[in-house]
């Protein structure tokens, strides 16, 4: 099979090795689509419906993620679609395993783990996920978590999904402050250390804050980056140096345009700096 062929012209032994190599489906999801599914042409014409009678894809989340791969590689294969620059998708560089390995402990959000794992979510999902999505199946009932995932999201749309740069990135700022937006949880905390907080400063782990959602959220303040640090209100020295550190922080760490742009429709932003009394 040529690497330029069409999704459609592709037979059943080819479907076989994509959705086992790159896609990563289980294998009992392999062996029914190898006994039902016997060209490109059958595989991208089947519904939602027909995907879970035909396969037996019982999980709604497992059949998004079909769907969304299906999608992806009919247009990367066709020739009249537009050339993408999201190819880096197709080859499983973001997958479930990065996802839940190095992606969502980046963000704070480790405790999500497994149930992101169980239900196969990839970097092509992330955009897709709805809220009944993340509250019910993930389990991601906190609102201010699933801010920090939506800005974690707006992160990687920056970078074009592109996880090499995103490693560069990161790299190129952990010993500096600048680049904050692709900070990752554990690089905030060492920040925080840095700046004589190091009391307070594991309070961030499993918290959800994040070089992106400092930078991009313009709710997120000193404030607010003191709740999560769980600074009493009676220990004003501790929160004025970090309300001067924060302040230098931005200013260091994101560059005017950036701080012009932070994005305002991102949904449940307006909550992120209440909802830490929730998880108090």
């Amino acid at each position: 099979m040529k690497a330029a062929t069409p999704f459609a012209l592709w037979n059943g032994p080819t479907i076989v090795a994509w959705l086992e190599l790159w896609v990563g489906m289980p294998a009992w999801y392999v062996a029914a689509c190898h006994a039902n599914v016997k060209s490109g042409a059958i595989m991208s014409a089947l519904s939602d419906q027909e995907i879970q009678q035909e396969i037996g894809i019982s999980n709604p989340l497992h059949r998004l993620k079909l769907r969304l791969a299906i999608q992806e590689m009919v247009s990367l294969t066709s020739p009249s679609a537009p050339k993408t620059s999201r190819t880096s998708l197709a080859f499983g560089e973001m997958n479930h395993e990065w996802i839940g390995n190095e992606w969502l402990p980046a963000l704070g959000l480790p405790q999500y783990r497994s149930l992101f794992m169980e239900c196969l979510i990839d970097a092509r999902m992330l955009d897709h996920l709805t809220k009944k999505d993340l509250r019910g199946q993930l389990k991601m009932v906190d609102s201010f978590h699933r801010t920090s995932f939506q800005y974690g999201i707006s992160c990687l749309k920056r970078l074009n999904y592109d996880r090499a740069e995103l490693e560069r990135r990161r790299e190129g700022s952990n010993d500096e402050i600048k680049d904050i937006v692709v900070w990752s949880n554990e690089r905030v905390i060492k920040w925080v250390q840095s700046i004589g907080l190091k009391d307070y400063a594991n309070n961030l782990i499993e918290s959800g804050v994040h070089g992106a959602l400092i930078a991009l959220d313009e709710t997120f303040d000193h404030n607010s980056m003191a709740l999560a640090l769980q600074i009493p209100t009676s220990n004003s020295q501790a929160r004025q140096v970090l309300e001067r550190e924060f302040n230098n922080l931005l200013a260091l760490g994101t560059d005017h345009q950036l701080v012009e742009t932070r994005p305002r429709d991102i949904a449940l932003q307006s909550q992120s700096i209440h909802e830490f009394t929730g998880r108090q």
